[in-house]
């Protein structure tokens, strides 16, 4: 069977990383020729996407455009094309159509709330040639939709699709415990650029800690203005040893409907290498952590305050961190998901 995954990004980015390909490996192993296809380069997307981004100019959608419409085009070469995440970053009128004409079977993989907006939409005039509508009528129209989270499923429900739940996952034999627990306390946040603003939702938590009690990874230096806060870059190769770095994970989350669309990725990473989760207690993190047994919430300024003074205590983050990495083995690994992606790919 062959399949082309039209992804939204590059394989650089997390959602095409957790979605797609770190699946490929098990799925080519298994028979399936697959292909994979990015509107924009890897150049192209960091350099709008970084710590020093330039924002979504226009000649990113005029680049994206014309090397999307090649790809969807190609699709009728294949026996399933597997849409991530949108067709574009910006809604472009009739794309979905011409997206449904030449597939013969179209799956369409939702982690992010893009039904309600488009990522990274155009500005005035030339919005006026996007279609707000354009996401729900794939979710009512492709055969099937991988929702990442409970509330997505039932959105691709109301739309009148069909719906499988399909939660985020990590590879838990890369993601693995350190051998050994930090020797000082560090509360550490890892992200992309564009969400490092959550953190100013408890910055009076983040001004109790002591200079090399906070670090943060991939983060927006203009977003972040503690002084005390120690930056790390993002990097594939490292990523694993700074998360193990942490002795408890952040996840502040702004509570509005976006936010309800994400999968929970972060809590995801901390969970898998046996740290605790302090979060909001909203949207798919609530179907992951249960407060004081896997991982801890907190909520207003006082609880975020009173939370990192809890997680001080190592026996505590011992306890919350063992359960926490046995959640994702049981039901967030890679080797759970992979035959399941592949009998859904199969399935007629």
């Amino acid at each position: 069977m062959k399949v082309l995954f039209l992804t939204l990004y590059p394989e650089v980015a997390a959602s095409p990383r957790y979605r797609v390909h770190q699946f490929l490996p098990y799925l080519r192993a298994h028979g399936l020729d697959c292909s994979v296809l990015a509107p924009t380069t890897e150049a192209v997307w960091r350099r709008h996407t970084g710590p020093d981004r330039e924002g979504r100019a226009f000649w990113y959608h005029f680049h994206e455009t014309p090397r999307r419409i090649r790809q969807i085009l190609s699709a009728r070469n294949y026996d399933v094309v597997f849409l991530q995440k949108a067709v574009m970053s910006a809604y472009l009128r009739g794309l979905d159509g011409l997206l449904q004409s030449q597939s013969k079977r179209l799956i369409f993989d939702m982690d992010d709330a893009v039904h309600r907006a488009p990522p990274h939409p155009l500005r005035f005039p030339w919005s006026l040639l996007e279609d707000s509508g354009q996401v729900r009528r794939i979710m009512g129209r492709a055969d099937l939709v991988l929702a990442g989270n409970t509330w997505l499923t039932d959105e691709v429900t109301q739309a009148g699709g069909t719906a499988a739940c399909f939660p985020t996952v990590v590879d838990t034999e890369r993601f693995v415990p350190a051998t050994a627990s930090p020797k000082d306390f560090c509360a550490g946040w890892m992200g992309a650029p564009s969400t490092s603003r959550s953190l100013q939702l408890i910055a009076p938590a983040l001004e109790q800690l002591a200079p090399g009690e906070l670090r943060v990874a991939g983060a927006d230096r203009k977003e972040v203005h503690w002084s005390k806060a120690e930056f790390a870059t993002w990097n594939y190769d490292t990523e694993v040893s700074l998360l193990q770095s942490f002795s408890v994970g952040l996840m502040p989350l702004a509570q509005d409907e976006w936010t309800r669309g994400k999968c929970a990725l972060k809590a995801l990473l901390y969970m898998a290498v046996g740290i605790p989760c302090i979060a909001t207690p909203y949207g798919a993190v609530t179907d992951m952590i249960t407060h004081g047994e896997n991982g801890w919430f907190a909520e207003t300024p006082d609880e975020w305050c009173a939370a990192l003074d809890a997680m001080r205590d190592p026996a505590l983050r011992a306890r919350l961190g063992a359960a926490a990495r046995a959640t994702v083995e049981d039901r967030y690994a890679l080797h759970h998901a992979a035959p399941r992606l592949l009998s859904l790919l199969e399935t007629r």
